[in-house]
């Protein structure tokens, strides 16, 4: 997997100062100072207006649909239809890399895969029609725009331990380039439990993540106040009827 940032919006933390500023930010607040605190008070709108553009080589076709789940964001992805598929590269998935058997059974399915292909092709098929045999493990190149807010919340979820391995690794490689680029807002932001301070995975959380003994579950914070939070969310609902 590679992945290259293409373009990042230039002089981004003063853009968002000065867009701060609309709603009231003073002037003699620092631009450093400004973007702290949207990031850490989540007035997260007006991070929208810086841009990153990547170039990602080399996930799974299976990766990609899952970016399509993060839907603010402008997609492009190779297409089969139009590309020639023969000799395919393809992802391997770390557990089946580390058993000999699986690991064999896995490259002989690609290679029937990458068979039929071929074959249909030399039947006279169009790559639109032969490329339905391919394996969703068939490696595929991904341009991805997001601003600064979605890319948050792509990280928050995506860099946790319990994403998916493939995703995880992709968005360790995209945090890296975000953190380079602008250090102010990223150096705090994480998983949803560092970046929100309690975990919302609560007993999902795995014994391999790291925070467990940091960060709260958000369960454990609710305890013992959900009844007096809720009687203060109807007295207020009672009051303005």
């Amino acid at each position: 997997m590679r992945v290259k940032l293409l373009r990042v919006t230039k002089d981004g933390l003063e853009l968002i100062a000065n867009a701060a500023r609309v709603s009231g930010f003073s002037d003699r607040v620092d631009i450093q100072s400004v973007a702290k605190m949207i990031v850490d008070n989540d007035y997260s709108s007006v991070l929208e207006h810086i841009y990153f553009t990547f170039d990602i080589e080399n996930i799974s076709v299976a990766l990609s649909r899952e970016l399509l789940e993060h839907r603010i964001a402008s997609h492009t992805a190779r297409s089969t239809r139009y590309n020639e598929e023969d000799s395919f590269g393809y992802y391997i998935p770390r557990e089946i890399r580390r058993d000999k058997n699986a690991l064999k059974a896995y490259k002989r399915a690609m290679d029937r895969a990458n068979d039929a292909y071929k074959q249909l092709r030399v039947l006279g098929f169009m790559r639109e029609e032969a490329r339905y045999v391919l394996p969703m493990a068939l490696h595929t190149r991904y341009v991805v725009t997001m601003n600064v807010r979605s890319l948050i919340n792509f990280f928050m979820l995506r860099l946790c331990v319990r994403a998916a391995p493939e995703m995880r690794e992709l968005a360790k490689k995209m945090y890296k380039l975000c953190l380079d680029a602008y250090p102010t807002i990223f150096e705090h932001i994480w998983c949803r439990g560092v970046t929100l301070g309690v975990c919302p995975e609560n007993d999902a959380r795995p014994v391999i993540c790291p925070f467990r003994d940091i960060v709260f579950n958000k369960n454990d914070t609710k305890f013992g106040v959900e009844e007096a939070v809720r009687e203060i969310i109807h007295k207020d609902l009672r009051r303005r009827k």
